[in-house]
């Protein structure tokens, strides 16, 4: 089983959506976890979002949330 990196990020689901869909241009392969809050739906996680890539692109991952501030 290959090596996943798990990385916290902010309650925005919509932040990191953009992160995301950045990522992906860039070739990497993500994914976001969010616990979806049940009044605000899509805006607003119940605590932290977070997401995986595979430890190999963790750097690369890592230089694209740096131009969202994380």
């Amino acid at each position: 089983m290959a090596d996943i990196v798990q990385i916290e990020l902010g309650s925005s689901i919509v932040e990191g959506e953009l992160m995301v869909q950045t990522a992906v241009a860039r070739g990497l392969r993500v994914e976001l976890l969010r616990n979806e809050h049940p009044e605000t739906g899509g805006f607003f996680a119940l605590g932290n979002c977070s997401m995986l890539v595979h430890a190999d692109d963790e750097m690369a991952l890592r230089e694209v949330l740096g131009e969202f501030g994380y």
